[in-house]
Parts: C-alpha cells; sequence; structure tokens
C-alpha cells in the first residue's frame, strides 16, 4: 500500500480495506489476512524482523441500531534495529 497527500493536505491510503465482522473468528480471519501480506526479513540483530508497518482499528457498534461506542487501534511499526544493536 502507498500513501498519498490530497489536493487538501490529507493522507490517504491507497488500497486501504474496510470488512464488517460479528465474531472473533471473522476477526481473526482478518488478521490473518494481514499477517500474510506483510514482509519479515533477517537482519543483523534479529533473524525475523518485520520490514513493514501494519495497523488494525476495529469500531465497536451496538449490533441494534449500530450506535458507535468506541475504537481500538493496534499499530505495528517496522522493525528498526539500532546499528549499536546490529552484528557485523
Amino acid at each position: 500500500m502507498q500513501s498519498r497527500e490530497d489536493a487538501k493536505q490529507r493522507v490517504n491510503i491507497v488500497g486501504l480495506t474496510e470488512t464488517t465482522v460479528s465474531s472473533v473468528e471473522e476477526i481473526m480471519l482478518v488478521i490473518g489476512s494481514g499477517l500474510n501480506g506483510r514482509t519479515c526479513g533477517k537482519t543483523g540483530a534479529n533473524s525475523d524482523s518485520s520490514r513493514s508497518h501494519a495497523i488494525l482499528q476495529l469500531q465497536l457498534r451496538n449490533r441494534r441500531d449500530l450506535k458507535y461506542l468506541g475504537k481500538m487501534s493496534f499499530i505495528d511499526l517496522a522493525g528498526s534495529e539500532r546499528g549499536a544493536d546490529t552484528i557485523d
């Protein structure tokens, strides 16, 4: 995915998707799908380091009237090993 800035200086993520789920099992499928798209690689400090960012945002709504109840965001940033921690 790529980020783009529009004419109003708002950042938009190209390829971002929104999925409606109604069970924990469905949430786990969405998370699994996202994890499959991530890139990982070996670094001097870590044998399996994330090379991509990931964001999962959950919006909670009431089932009956779909009233907005809240939002949770989970963010995993790409690995960023410090030079002092790496092995030459």
